[in-house]
């Protein structure tokens, strides 16, 4: 086993590498975006759920509803 043949190995190998990389890049970006995306709609949404604590601590009540929005 030679030099140039190690070589050969070695450049198939990284050539593999590089290949795979490449081949999941656009399920890497898109699981990036949908990240961004949610975190976007995070604050977004934010006021509008400060908003309804608020009106919903307003006209409290003797029913508890368990911590959820809905009445019950």
């Amino acid at each position: 086993m030679d030099a140039q043949s190690i070589f050969g190995f070695v450049a198939g190998y990284v050539a593999a590498g590089v290949a795979v990389f490449l081949l999941y890049l656009p399920l890497l970006v898109l699981f990036v975006v949908l990240l961004l995306a949610a975190g976007i709609l995070e604050l977004i949404a934010l006021p509008f759920l400060a908003l309804f604590r608020g009106l919903r601590g307003r006209g409290k009540s003797d029913v508890s509803t368990g911590g959820s929005l809905l009445p019950g």
